[in-house]
């Protein structure tokens, strides 16, 4: 039985989450040619802890440092995220690291932390977009989202695109990315694998 990351986190130590983060560095680490031959970012999850981790001890955060290709993702209940860039955490991590936002849409934060330009990628979250995907207004409500979110971040990407027919509903949108399940997962043994196509 597989436990999603979210329900298990919170239960961690700050030491277990940073020896859980060390070892998605690893794995990541192992599959590293296909990320730089085909210049796809890789993100792992950060906490609280391991971000106070990576702006206290060097050596940790010389680890992720190495690794160009790797963004660090916050979801929207990351704390005093609507602070922008005055919660000092915040800006000295988007100082030093590139920084995703993963659920923009769920109803947790303003837009501040976004326009103060912490992120370098803005991810919308899936229930967002699945629950407006079939109304009408669709088209325009995403337009201007991307109007609004693009001046302050590099990229905008869509998640819970899940069947052809939401495919073909945002195509046209102009969103620098998709994720959803017509792109299912790969194990980290399928992606070296893909790496030497």
């Amino acid at each position: 039985m597989r436990i999603p990351t979210e329900l298990v986190l919170p239960r961690m130590s700050d030491e277990e989450q940073c020896r859980l983060f060390t070892e998605k560095l690893e794995l990541i680490e192992t599959c590293q040619h296909f990320f730089i031959q085909r210049k796809v970012s890789a993100w792992i999850n950060l906490t609280p802890a391991i971000a106070n981790t990576l702006l206290s001890d060097a050596k940790f955060a010389s680890q992720v440092e190495r690794l160009s290709f790797l963004e660090l993702a916050i979801n929207e209940n990351y704390p005093e995220l609507n602070n922008g860039k005055a919660n000092p955490t915040l800006a000295a991590l988007a100082a030093r690291f590139p920084l995703v936002l993963t659920n923009y849409g769920a109803g947790g934060i303003s837009n501040r932390a976004i326009f103060d330009g912490l992120f370098k990628r803005v991810v919308l979250d899936k229930n967002f977009v699945q629950q407006r995907i079939t109304h009408i207004s669709f088209e325009p409500f995403m337009r201007a989202i991307l109007a609004q979110l693009f001046p302050s971040s590099e990229s905008i990407i869509i998640s819970g695109i899940d069947t052809p027919e939401m495919l073909a509903r945002v195509l046209p949108l102009g969103f620098s990315a998709m994720q959803g399940a017509l792109w299912p997962a790969v194990p980290p043994a399928q992606i070296i694998s893909l790496a030497k196509i």
